[in-house]
């Protein structure tokens, strides 16, 4: 509704929302009826005011016991007579009542005798309505001698009271209804809060406790269950970083200790400086290794916070790899083949790179001299994928199931590659796998095979086994 309105709410509490506000808008309305009938109770008033006074004209003398006025309206202070009256000759002389009742300046404002003219006058400190009439006496020895007669009431009078506002039955209705509106609302309300409280309480779990179906209503269930989704990946995540940095500062730590030794026994003498220096450059080296696929790691995470992939050309990249590496090639050599035609994936350059320097970099190591090595781009039903194949001994099925675990190296290394391997491709909707090649029952060699799907999804278990050119 606030977006039709153009207006949306930016915060505060959602109590007050459901609450004050709509409390706001029905008692506006209770308010804008109590005015209304308070003014026409109010016109009300004033025609008994201004017809009691006219009586007691008619009926003076008023007093000696008898009730001068018209009928009250319900809940209305009802007196018998003015409160106040004055009987003056037409020069201003008081000839009977009260003298705090102020003469007219002009008898001319009165008319003909037997008209009454109604106006405000402060007596005694309080304003009053007053009735004025021009009488002419019937008596002989007043004959030919008119007098002014006044009476006055309180102003106030006109102005309802609460007796008359609560006899009022539509005001009655009006606020009963209201009332019971109200009460509503903040039940309301108090259930609403009380939904929300038990579904934050249901957020908040203890550690390996199964999470309860979330109550309240179901619109509020998907947001919870999605919460909860996000809580426990941000747990796993949050788990894998804490093991992970625990074990790269292992790792790190074992290069420096080496170094140390090493620096130490070049100090001392123990070995010569040309094989003390060959010896720290290597572990330099290693250090360095292990950094930088620190660094590549961090690099996964950043592109899984991207979203949307930009395209990345697979066969311009495996073709940079291979030139990279062309000199590892070329010392062991290798007989080494590209195939595949121009294919594009989702990614990212530099760490489809990385992933295709590690897969060939391995398969470079595990191929023994003068041995077959390759790499494959291909499109097979609709599966983009990028083959990387070797002649080396084969993997061992216990090996094969802690591979791609962080620092959980076959033979030397630092055991991050193929993790690494394994997250990259993950990251850009892909799939990594190793199996052994076999030719009669006999293993020939290891296949690297990353595979994406069609729309840049993980394309499943991979196509074919052992589909290596000849």
């Amino acid at each position: 509704m606030g977006r039709w309105l153009g207006w949306q709410p930016r915060g505060g509490s959602l109590q007050r929302l459901l609450v004050v506000w709509p409390l706001l808008a029905l008692w506006a309305m209770v308010a804008l009826i109590t005015a209304f009938h308070a003014v026409r109770q109010m016109r009300t008033n004033a025609d008994w005011q201004d017809n009691t006074l006219r009586v007691a004209l008619l009926a003076w003398p008023v007093g000696q016991g008898r009730e001068i006025g018209t009928d009250a309206p319900s809940g209305a202070v009802s007196q018998a007579g003015p409160q106040w009256l004055r009987e003056t000759r037409l020069g201003g002389e008081r000839l009977a009542g009260s003298a705090a009742v102020p003469p007219l300046l002009s008898v001319q404002q009165l008319g003909a005798p037997g008209q009454v003219h109604l106006y405000l006058a402060e007596i005694d400190g309080q304003l009053a309505r007053v009735a004025a009439t021009l009488y002419q006496p019937a008596t002989a020895a007043a004959a030919g001698e008119p007098v002014v007669r006044q009476v006055a009431r309180r102003w106030n009078e006109r102005l309802p009271t609460l007796q008359q506002m609560l006899d009022n039955p539509v005001l009655r209705t009006a606020y009963g209804l209201a009332l019971a509106m109200s009460a509503v609302l903040v039940a309301l309300a108090q259930v609403a809060s009380g939904w929300l409280r038990r579904a934050n309480a249901s957020l908040v779990l203890p550690s390996g406790a199964a999470a309860a179906a979330p109550e309240g209503p179901s619109e509020l269930e998907p947001a919870v269950v999605h919460l909860r989704a996000l809580q426990a990946g941000q747990s796993r995540w949050i788990d894998e970083q804490r093991r992970f940095l625990a074990d790269a500062t292992h790792q790190l730590r074992t290069p420096m200790a080496v170094l140390r030794t090493q620096l130490q026994s070049a100090i001392h003498g123990d070995v010569l400086p040309a094989d003390a220096l060959q010896q720290m450059l290597h572990t330099v080296d290693r250090a360095s290794g292990l950094a930088n696929q620190l660094l590549s790691l961090s690099k996964v995470e950043q592109l899984k916070r991207m979203g949307e992939l930009p395209s990345v050309d697979l066969t311009g990249v495996a073709r940079g790899a291979v030139m990279e590496l062309a000199p590892l090639i070329a010392a062991k050599r290798l007989d080494f083949a590209l195939e595949g035609p121009q294919l594009s994936v989702p990614g990212d350059a530099a760490l489809l790179g990385e992933l295709m320097r590690n897969l060939l970099a391995n398969a470079i190591h595990h191929t023994p001299v003068h041995g077959r090595l390759g790499v494959l781009v291909r499109n097979s039903t609709g599966l983009r994928e990028l083959l990387v194949w070797d002649e080396g001994p084969g993997i061992e099925d216990g090996v094969r199931q802690r591979l791609f675990q962080p620092f959980s190296a076959g033979k030397g290394g630092v055991g991050l590659g193929l993790s690494i391997c394994r997250q990259i491709a993950e990251s850009m909707g892909a799939e990594v796998t190793l199996f052994n090649r076999q030719d009669q029952g006999r293993v020939v060699g290891v296949d690297a095979l990353v595979t994406w799907g069609p729309t840049g999804t993980a394309g499943g278990l991979p196509a074919a086994a052992g589909a290596v050119p000849t």
